[in-house]
C-alpha cells in the first residue's frame, strides 16, 4: 500500500491547476497498481481503498469526481457500498462505474438499479476505460455547470422578483398618495364651490331688489355690471362643482329614458330671449320621435345648453342656428351648426381641454363649456365631435347610445 501511495505522489503534476480526482475501490493490489498507473499517466489524481469501509471513510473526508468500484470484495461488497453512497445527498451525482469479472445481465441491471452510471468488465481494455471515464467526467461537469446556471437563474429571478415586488409596492404607495391627493382636490374644489355659492346667494337677492327699486334707473349700469358678475361667478361655481364630480367619478349617472327632442325644446324655450335679442333664427330639422336615449336628463340638458350657448355667442346678428336630429346605427345624433366664422384651426385640437378654448375673452368666459359637454357625453357612453362646415360656420355633433 505504501508503494502505491508513493506512486501517486511521484506522478502528481504540480503544474496543473486542477486534476480530476478518482477513487479506486478494489481489494486486489495488482488491480489498484495497474489502474492507478494508467489514470495518473492520463493526468488524473487518484486515491485508493481496498474495501468498502475504507472507501466510505475517504468519501466522508473529501469529494471525488468519479468512483471506480469493484463489486466482489470481502465484507461489504460493491453493491452495498454503492447503496450507501447514494444515501448521502452530497454524493448523489458522483458517477460510479462498477468493475467486475462478472458480466451476467442480472448483476449489470442490479448495479444500474442501485445508481451506478456504467459497468466495465475485467479484464478491461485501457482505452475503453479511459474513454468511459472521460465521458462520465464530461457529463458530470456539464451537469454541474447546468445546475450552477440554474442556481444563478433562480437567484436572478428571485432578485428580479424582489425588485418587481418593491417597485409594485412603491407604485401602490404612489397610487394611494395620488388617490388621497385626488380626494383632497375634490374635497377642496367642492368646498370652494360651496363657499363661493354661499355669499353669492346673499348677493343675488339684494341685486334683484335693487333692479326693482324706484331709484334703480340712476344706477342701472352699475346694477347690470354687478348682476352680470354675480351670474358669471355663480355659473363658474356650478361648473367647478360639476367638473369635480365628473373628473373624480363621484357622479352616479341616472338611467332615465327620454327623447332628446323634448329636452332641446325645453332649452330653446329657456334661451329664447338670448337668441332672439340677436335676431338669430333657430331651425330644427329631421326630428325623430321613436328613439329614446338613456341617462341623466339634467346632465344631458347641461351638455346641450353649453353647446347651444356657444353657438349663440359666435353666431352674428341675423344669423342662423340649425339643429338636426337623426340616427346612425346605434346612435341618436344631435348636430348643432351655426353661421359664425367657425372654430379657429390653430385651437381646434384644444377645444376639449379645460380653459383652452378660442376667443376666451369674447364673453369673459372661462372656456369650460365644450370640455364639460365632452365629460358629460363620456359619462353617458356617448361621443362628441367638432368641426367646421365650409361656408356655414361650426358644427358640433352629440352621439348618444339609443335604446
Amino acid at each position: 500500500m505504501n508503494q502505491i501511495k508513493m506512486l501517486s505522489m511521484d506522478s502528481y503534476d504540480a503544474s496543473q491547476t486542477y486534476l480530476p480526482s478518482i477513487l479506486i475501490v478494489d481489494d486486489n493490489p495488482h488491480n489498484l497498481q495497474v489502474l492507478g498507473k494508467l489514470l495518473q499517466e492520463n493526468k488524473y489524481e487518484i486515491e485508493f481503498a481496498t474495501n468498502g469501509e475504507a472507501a466510505l471513510d475517504w468519501l466522508n473526508t473529501r469529494q471525488f469526481d468519479i468512483i471506480l468500484l469493484d463489486i466482489n470484495m470481502p465484507g461489504m461488497n460493491g453493491f452495498e457500498v454503492c447503496m450507501k453512497i447514494r444515501l448521502k445527498p452530497d454524493l448523489m451525482n458522483v458517477p460510479v462505474i462498477f468493475l467486475s469479472a462478472e458480466s451476467d445481465r442480472e448483476n449489470i441491471l442490479k448495479g444500474f438499479e442501485l445508481g451506478a452510471q456504467d459497468y466495465i468488465t475485467k479484464p478491461f481494455d485501457s482505452r475503453e476505460l479511459l474513454v468511459r471515464v472521460k465521458t462520465h467526467l464530461t457529463l458530470k461537469n456539464n451537469r454541474e455547470k447546468l445546475e450552477k446556471l440554474n442556481r444563478l437563474l433562480e437567484e436572478k429571478v428571485a432578485e428580479r422578483t424582489e425588485q418587481l415586488k418593491a417597485a409594485n409596492e412603491k407604485l401602490e404607495a404612489t397610487n394611494l398618495k395620488l388617490l388621497d391627493l385626488d380626494r383632497a382636490k375634490a374635497d377642496f374644489l367642492t368646498l370652494i364651490s360651496h363657499q363661493i355659492r354661499t355669499p353669492l346667494n346673499g348677493i343675488i337677492g339684494p341685486v334683484e331688489l335693487l333692479k326693482e327699486s324706484a331709484d334703480a334707473h340712476k344706477i342701472t349700469d352699475l346694477i347690470e355690471i354687478l348682476d352680470m358678475s354675480v351670474k358669471r361667478l355663480e355659473r363658474f361655481s356650478l361648473n367647478a362643482l360639476l367638473i369635480t364630480r365628473l373628473k373624480t367619478k363621484q357622479l352616479e349617472i341616472a338611467k332615465d329614458k327620454f327623447q332628446i327632442s323634448d329636452l332641446i325644446n325645453e332649452v330653446l324655450n329657456e334661451r329664447r330671449d338670448n337668441y332672439q335679442s340677436k335676431n338669430i333664427k333657430v331651425a330644427i330639422k329631421n326630428v325623430i320621435n321613436d328613439r329614446l336615449i338613456s341617462g341623466e336628463m339634467t346632465l344631458v340638458k347641461k351638455c346641450f345648453e353649453n353647446i347651444f350657448e356657444n353657438a349663440i355667442l359666435f353666431t352674428p346678428q341675423g344669423g342662423t342656428i340649425e339643429i338636426a336630429i337623426n340616427t346612425e346605427g346605434q346612435y341618436v345624433i344631435c348636430e348643432i351648426k351655426d353661421s359664425g366664422k367657425g372654430f379657429e384651426e390653430s385651437v381646434i385640437d384644444n377645444l376639449f381641454e379645460l380653459f383652452k378654448t378660442a376667443d376666451v375673452n369674447k364673453d369673459n368666459s372661462t372656456g369650460t363649456g365644450i370640455p364639460i359637454a365632452k365629460m358629460i357625453m363620456e359619462a353617458h357612453g356617448g361621443k362628441i365631435t367638432v368641426g367646421n362646415v365650409p361656408g356655414s360656420g361650426a358644427s358640433v355633433r352629440l352621439l348618444f347610445q339609443s335604446n
